[in-house]
């Protein structure tokens, strides 16, 4: 038996022992931390294929040529490997946008460089919200067993819709499994929600849908919660469905193959704007097309800000370098609207949406809307939805069933929902709305 070392470079090498049977490698490689330095060990088929895990810094010390020759082989071997978990009314648009990219960063690359499977609950097909079904590959108990044995570990995609998903300890349990072996994890949608639950996100930065936003504010004051296209906080990645899908996977491909795989990309889907990490997640509401105008822009970043502590219009325009009388044409402009009333809208579909999704009393979603005055929020609400507040709730819920009295459910002009909020229920309320911070 011939046995033959390979020196690739300071930090790292490889042995091989040639005999009769199929070659075998013994791959070491050292890694930096600052002073500490650790060692690994693994016997593989090709010794080449585990260089893809090496840093960037370790290839700079060692020969560029090898490193590249040995990266370019071992894409073609171990391709990056996904496990889509599919959620009930899952968002067909989000899922097939995220294959789409896959698919077309394998024909860019002209390899196989990305794999893909669905996983499911129970092995079985999964139905999407507009009730196309989709077809499992493997049952979640299955995948779990199997990625133990796999290294490394897949890339574990939560992909959900617009509605609220179940509890599912199961599923919880997964995740965890898959960030303590430092796979990436990916929330779509209502996966978002998934990972909190399982603890996943705590402390990260991640994109939540508009409509699920103030829910998860209510429920996880612990994650930096964003109303952007997507987010990325290390190795977990977020966005908020729809189309916000595919730039999450173009900025993924991105970190794997560069800039000129994700133009090759753009190229074939048609794709003529690309949003990057923290980008916004929609147009302002019947805004036009073409919207783009910045201080409109910043001043409702401002007014999505202050949402529970509403500030004045001259306060809100002093930052932009522009006057009120501009900012207002603009507004019309752009928007149909003034600043004033535009404000109003916002407040009032936080407060829709709180009422569809939470259990938070109405006087105190009020307060966490920036209302001081029951009746003023009553009769707005009205106006703008065309019923009571207390009757979204009852319509969300899907139950009409007699309720405990709430002054918000009286008419406007009702003496009784004159009252003013008083500091104690604003203290309540304006906790719930941050989801616990100060």
């Amino acid at each position: 038996m011939r046995r033959r070392r390979q020196l690739l470079g300071r930090g790292f090498w490889a042995t091989s022992n040639n005999s009769a049977g199929a070659p075998s490698y013994l791959l070491r490689v050292r890694i930096w931390s600052g002073n500490n330095e650790r060692t690994q060990a693994t016997r593989v088929k090709t010794g080449l294929s585990i260089l893809q895990r090496l840093t960037p810094l370790d290839a700079a010390r060692g020969s560029a040529g090898q490193y590249n020759e040995a990266r370019k082989q071992s894409l073609e071997t171990i391709p990056g490997r996904f496990n889509f978990y599919l959620l009930p009314a899952f968002s067909l648009h989000a899922f097939s946008s995220a294959i789409e990219v896959l698919t077309l960063a394998n024909e860019a690359t002209r390899r196989n460089v990305y794999s893909w499977q669905v996983v499911s609950g129970d092995g079985q097909p999964v139905v999407s919200s507009c009730g196309i079904t989709i077809s499992s590959a493997v049952g979640l108990r299955s995948e779990r067993d199997r990625n133990l044995r796999s290294n490394p570990a897949p890339v574990a995609i939560v992909c959900g819709g617009r509605s609220v998903p179940r509890h599912d300890s199961q599923l919880h349990s997964w995740l965890r499994e898959c960030r303590n072996r430092r796979a990436r994890l990916i929330g779509i949608g209502g996966g978002t929600l998934v990972l909190a639950r399982a603890g996943v996100a705590e402390g990260r930065r991640c994109a939540v849908h508009w409509e699920q936003f103030p829910l998860f504010l209510e429920q996880f004051p612990g994650i930096i919660a964003t109303q952007a296209a997507f987010e990325k906080d290390g190795e977990l990645y977020t966005c908020s469905g729809g189309d916000a899908s595919f730039d999450t996977f173009l900025d993924l491909v991105g970190c794997d193959y560069g800039a000129a795989v994700v133009n090759r990309i753009c190229e074939n889907a048609v794709a003529c704007r690309v949003r990057t990490v923290g980008d916004r997640q929609r147009l302002p509401p019947n805004s036009r097309v073409r919207f783009n105008h910045k201080a409109v822009i910043e001043v409702i970043d401002q007014m999505e800000a202050h949402i529970g502590d509403p500030k004045s219009i001259d306060g809100l325009v002093a930052a932009t370098g522009l006057t009120r009388r501009q900012i207002e044409r603009l507004f019309k402009r752009e928007l149909g609207r003034s600043p004033s009333r535009y404000y109003l809208e916002l407040r009032l579909e936080r407060a829709h949406l709180l009422l569809r999704s939470s259990n938070l009393p109405v006087i105190e979603i009020a307060v966490a809307c920036g209302f001081v005055s029951a009746s003023h929020f009553s009769k707005v609400y009205r106006d703008m939805y065309g019923c009571a507040p207390h009757q979204t709730r009852l319509l969300a819920h899907g139950a009409e069933q007699d309720r405990p009295y709430d002054p918000l459910a009286d008419s406007p002009g009702d003496p009784a929902a004159d009252r003013m909020i008083t500091p104690a229920t604003t203290m309540r309320a304006e906790s719930a709305f941050h989801g616990g911070r100060p």
